[in-house]
Formats: C-alpha cells, structure tokens, sequence
C-alpha cells in the first residue's frame, strides 16, 4: 500500500519524456495541483502523458508569495505535486526553499526517486564512483573559481560540476592552468538524441570543442586529482589565455596566483613572449 503523503516531490525526465516512473504519473494525475518553473515546459511534459492536472508557477522570483500559498493549500487538504523543469527539484532548485518549510511545520512530504542529471553523468563518466561530491555550478570569476576548484581537489574524490556551454572552453582551460592535463569527462545532452560522453585528459577535450564548439546542457567530471600536479608549459599557457583575450595584466596575475611566479618574473615573460611573436 502506497504512503499517503500532503505534498510530493517529483522528478522530472532530464531530456527522454519516457523517462519518468510510473507511480510519477500516478501522483501527477491525482494532485490537485502542480507547481512547477515554467508552466510552458512543465504542460509538454503533461499533455505526453495526457496529464490534465492544474499547473501554477513556482520559481525563484515568486517563491515566498508561493510557499504560503503552498501551505495553505496543504492545510485544506489538497494534495501538492512540486516538480522542476527537468530533474529533481530540490537539487539547484527552489523546491528546496518549499521542502525546508514544509519541514518546519512538521508536514509530511515524499521524495518520490527519479531523473537527475548528475547521477547519470557520474555514472557515464566511467570514472570512479566510490566516493564523489556534486559541486554545483562553477563560478563565474577567477578568483571565485579557483578556491571552488582547489577546495575540491582536497577532497581527494571524483567531483560533479554543472557548467554553460559558453562557458565550458573556459573552464577547462582555467583548470587546466590549475592543474595540468587532468582527465574529464564532457556529459553532454544526457538521454536526449546526441547524448554524447567525451572523456579524455584536458589538453584531448579542449582541442576536441574548440574546433567543433559546445552546444546542449553539460555536466562536467573530473576525475580525482593526484597528489603529483603534470608540468605545465607556462609560455604556451601565456599564448592560450592571449588568444582567449586575456589583457596582459590578468596574466600577471594568473601567473602570480596559480603557478606562484613573481610579478616582476610574469611580466618579464608576458613581455618577452610579445616581442617575439612581433619579430
């Protein structure tokens, strides 16, 4: 016999509309109302499954007008399915800003288990699983990212990171600049028509994207980070972030930050770097 519960937290497919559980639907079909972050997204993933049940938006700009709302709705009996645009929605999701509420009052809620991109791309890796950290999204700075990154290297575990795809060549190359030729894997697309897992050690993944590009959702791996950091090219690392359009004065820094080169030394190097590419 099923638990009868006030309010439900269901996952949603990721990228295959038939990747969702049948007791799902079950509860999709018999809440009185769905909340969801985009009613448009959330109304082709019910009108597959013919799915009639009443939608209401529920996403970070209106969450505090929504979770009373919620509750109110839950005290009057209503049963309360919360789903996100794909996935589970509590993870990266203000699902968790309701669910942390609901626990407060003391109601009684139900996790129901599901789609989650992170899990499919740790396991599609191929790296190993035995201890890993989901680590969200990477920020946007350098200086943010690199606390983010050496704060997981001394974890010693295989980690899950979410990145845009505008940002990926990015990333890598940043990580790279941290770490030498690491292997990571590029999920890409998960469930969806071109999933794609591109594996390989940095210097391989970066060459692949910059000549094809990066397009569709990515979940980026990296694999545990030995003790033993690979030598690193330093001048051809100066001609990669001067290509990418780094300004001379934010290689000095990044010089001076990841591979503890004086500043005097750095701009010596970026300088001679210059007048030999002008000869």
């Amino acid at each position: 016999m099923d638990r009868i519960s006030n309010i439900y937290f269901i996952p949603t497919p990721i990228g295959n509309m038939k990747d969702i559980t049948l007791r799902a639907l079950e509860v999709l079909v018999k809440s009185d109302i769905i909340y969801c972050e985009d009613t448009r997204n959330s109304l082709n993933l019910l009108k597959f499954h013919n799915i009639n049940t009443k939608l209401v938006s529920y996403h970070k700009f209106n969450e505090s007008e929504r979770v009373e709302e919620i509750i109110n709705n839950i005290e009057e009996g209503k049963i309360i399915s919360i789903i996100s645009d794909a996935g589970m929605p509590i993870i990266n999701d203000p699902g968790f800003v309701i669910l942390q509420e609901v626990i407060k009052r003391d109601i009684s809620y139900e996790i129901l288990p599901g789609a989650c991109a992170l899990i499919n791309g740790i396991c599609g890796s191929g790296f190993d699983t035995t201890s890993f950290v989901y680590m969200g999204f990477v920020p946007k700075t350098d200086s943010e990212r690199k606390k983010y990154f050496q704060s997981f290297k001394n974890m010693k575990v295989t980690g899950i990171f979410y990145e845009s795809p505008h940002r990926l060549l990015k990333t890598l190359k940043f990580l790279y600049s941290l770490f030498g030729n690491i292997n990571v894997c590029v999920c890409r697309e998960l469930t969806k028509l071109f999933e794609e897992y591109k594996r390989g050690n940095l210097e391989e993944i970066i060459s692949c994207y910059s000549e094809k590009g990066v397009k569709g959702e990515i979940v980026l791996i990296i694999e545990k980070i030995s003790e033993e950091k690979e030598d690193i090219d330093i001048e051809q690392e100066v001609l990669s972030l001067k290509n990418d359009g780094y300004s001379n004065k934010d290689i000095v820094k990044l010089l001076k930050s990841n591979f503890n080169i004086p500043k005097n030394e750095a701009y010596e190097l970026v300088l001679n770097l210059e007048n030999e590419e002008e000869k």
